[in-house]
């Protein structure tokens, strides 16, 4: 991935750093400055390309922060001297320092290569600070997020940082943990969308290295880059370690039989690979795909492959080893099913750049290789299904990519279901009886829908304050109004909130026909969603919000000109005669306003506007394009239909209008073969003008042009 901001150019480009070159070992302060001993370095690495675009400041001993709020150490940075290549620096201060005048002081000393380092559990008072944040802006220095972990993706696009940090932790587990790749995937994909730079922190192995990189990950700081320094350290990536070598079946099997779960299974199957070939990897069977558990030596993983696609999937279906080329063209691949009872879970691939390729002896040792590892898959356990963080992190990332409340409403009871392993969801809003159903799925869909706006509210309220609520069928005193849902067959049911600041308390409730017994962490799975569920669906509405403000005119309720601009763009590639422009302006709206002054003006046009849209068909649209001027665009008319709406239009007007002694002149145009937007307006305004000369207050179609001959 080729990481670019809500603009132009890569990073680099985008913060002006060079990054020309490689950064020599002995690059440091300026000439004649010794390091200050307040303050240490360690490289942010772009992963393309292994340089530095800048260095994290810290106080000299790199587990404390500054006591001052970080003040300390910007004052230390003058005499480090300049990062080599003018690179980025990264200093943590407090919230609070943001809005302070030695902040800035300190800054404009050091130019604009500051980023400013705020902890993600200040975010609430960032938001807080948003005149501070555009000041920082306005003086080049750029806002990071680090410690994320606890920050929904919501408040990150309020606060608009050029950087987020993705936490240590969430790095150190990324090559065994499904559910910390979900969240960088989200992470990655968010950052895209909103113009953001994901900095993934404590990167110590090269396998945290591939995983991050094949996630999308392009910039990392840790160990594995270099220590904290007294100077402007380049990065020093560690050696890979070699492969563990085996020499026999006998010591093959005791490595194997030493793993205790079927992702340690595969991570030492490939270790015992690698001796076969120059790439290995693992992949094991979920939902119908082939996801990759363990590799090594692959420059590219790909991932999530359908087990009837490609050589894998062949090898998946097969009996036994399946030949081919590598689709990247590094050399012979050869792949076999990984069983368990004879039932395949999983897929080992071996990749040989050799000429020769892979020889009968090492196929027939991959075979036995593979043999072994199936069956200590079987007797540890077949690879675990999704727990419920897994497909939490699944539900995140989706409803992170949804930019319509429509859609977050749908999406809703499918994703509650998914997370909540239970057959049935409905998911309500707060409306004027009660509340309001806005989705429903499952089996129970029918009997959930049968429950009234009322019955809905009364349950909202008995869960209260709680995080959740659940029913079983089975034990009595359950409450009147989910009676029937367990006479129609239901056993479980939970009910959750859902808090939306824009649109109040929701209810999420799940059912399902078997008696489920949810654990604590399926249930505080479904408490997160609900959760991320209230704050997606304030961000859509925000931005759809933003949206509607951008199209609509805010007077008279109608489409503004850079809605008409767009309508003229979706209907301008019709053929000619399909439909027509209609351009109107108000006569005397000036002496309106200067008689009765501009509220009343406001009033008349309003008016207008009402009766105007009143005029139109369905199909047709009105806009305010100016002070006193409309537009509007009719589907499916000839000359003489539009020159009836007009009339109708300019009727319309003298009902609301001639009491102030105003009026409406209309010019029209039919666009014709070949007719560029700009020449069929002018039509338009040429008939509309000539109206407004000769006789106010019709309606006027300009004639064919000369091209309509042709």
């Amino acid at each position: 991935m080729r990481l670019r901001s809500a603009g132009t150019g890569t990073v680099e480009e985008r913060l002006g750093v060079t990054g020309g070159r490689e950064v020599s070992a002995q690059a440091g302060p300026a000439a004649g400055a010794a390091p200050s001993r307040r303050a240490r370095f360690q490289p942010i690495v772009d992963l393309r390309t292994g340089r530095p675009i800048g260095w994290e400041a810290r106080p000299h001993r790199w587990v404390d922060d500054a006591p001052d709020g970080g003040l300390s150490v910007l004052a230390s940075l003058a005499d480090a001297g300049s990062p080599p290549d003018d690179g980025l620096v990264f200093v943590h201060v407090s919230a609070e320092l943001l809005g302070d005048p030695r902040l800035f002081e300190e800054c404009e000393k050091l130019g604009s290569r500051i980023v400013v380092d705020v902890r993600g559990a200040e975010v609430d008072r960032l938001i807080d600070l948003s005149s501070e944040l555009d000041a920082l802006a306005t003086a080049g220095i750029h806002l990071s997020l680090e410690n994320t972990s606890g920050v929904s993706l919501a408040m990150i696009a309020r606060v608009r940082p050029t950087f987020v940090k993705l936490d240590a932790p969430l790095v150190r587990d990324i090559v065994h943990e499904q559910a910390n790749r979900s969240v960088v995937r989200a992470y990655v994909a968010f950052a895209e969308h909103e113009g953001i730079h994901v900095i993934a922190e404590g990167v110590e192995r090269h396998d945290q290295l591939d995983e991050l990189r094949s996630l999308g990950v392009v910039l990392a700081r840790g160990p594995l880059f270099g220590q904290p320094s007294g100077d402007w350290a380049p990065p020093s990536p560690r050696r890979r370690r070699p492969p563990l070598v085996l020499d026999t079946v006998r010591e093959a099997r005791e490595s194997l039989e030493a793993a205790d779960d079927a992702t340690a299974v595969a991570q030492q199957l490939v270790t015992e690979l690698v001796r076969i070939g120059d790439v290995a990897a693992v992949y094991f069977e979920r939902d119908g795909l082939l996801r990759c558990i363990a590799e090594q030596g692959q420059a590219e993983v790909l991932d999530g492959i359908p087990v009837r696609a490609g050589l894998l999937g062949r090898a998946f279906r097969a009996d036994g080893i399946v030949r081919g080329e590598d689709e990247h063209g590094a050399g012979s691949r050869v792949a076999q099913a990984i069983r368990v009872d004879d039932r395949a879970v999983g897929v080992a691939t071996v990749v040989n750049a050799n000429a020769n390729g892979i020889s009968v002896e090492q196929e027939s040792h991959l075979g036995e290789l593979v043999r072994l590892a199936g069956s200590r898959i079987g007797q540890v356990g077949s690879p675990r299904a999704e727990t419920a963080m897994h497909l939490l992190a699944r539900a995140t990332h989706e409803l992170a990519l949804l930019t319509d409340v429509h859609q977050v409403e749908i999406a809703v009871a499918r994703l509650a279901g998914l997370v909540g392993a239970m057959s049935s969801a409905l998911f309500a809003l707060p409306g004027t009886t009660g509340l309001d159903i806005k989705s429903l799925q499952g089996p129970l869909a029918p009997e959930l829908r049968q429950l009234s706006p009322s019955t809905l509210r009364d349950l909202l309220d008995h869960v209260g304050l709680a995080s959740s609520c659940i029913v079983s069928g089975s034990r009595p005193g359950v409450r009147d109004e989910l009676a029937k849902l367990f006479e129609a067959g239901a056993s479980s049911i939970v009910a959750l909130p859902v808090r939306s600041t824009e649109r109040g308390v929701g209810l999420l409730l799940l059912a399902d026909h078997a008696p489920i017994a949810l654990g604590l962490d399926c249930r505080e799975a479904l408490e997160l969603l609900a959760s991320e569920l209230g704050r997606a669906l304030d961000m859509v509405m925000l931005v759809d919000d933003l949206r509607t403000r951008a199209t609509v005119d805010t007077l008279t309720g109608l489409g503004n000109l850079g809605a008409f601009q767009e309508a003229l763009s979706t209907v301008g590639a019709r053929r000619r005669g399909g439909w027509a422009l209609v351009m109107a302006d108000v006569d005397g709206l000036k002496q309106v306003n200067d008689t009765h002054g501009h509220l009343t003006g406001d009033f008349a046009l309003r008016s207008l506007a009402t009766v105007l849209h009143d005029v139109l068909r369905s199909e047709d649209r009105m806009f305010r394009i100016g002070g006193d001027e409309f537009a509007a665009l009719l589907q499916d008319v000839d000359a003489d239909g539009a020159a009836e709406i007009g009339r109708r239009m300019c009727e319309a007007a003298a009902s609301v209008m001639s009491d102030f002694g105003a009026g409406l002149s209309v010019g029209i145009a039919i666009p014709e073969q070949g007719e560029t937007p700009v020449e069929f307006i002018d039509r338009a305004d040429k008939m509309l003008y000539e109206v407004k000369r000769q006789q106010r207050g019709t309606v006027r179609v300009a004639p064919p042009t000369d091209r309509s001959s042709e």
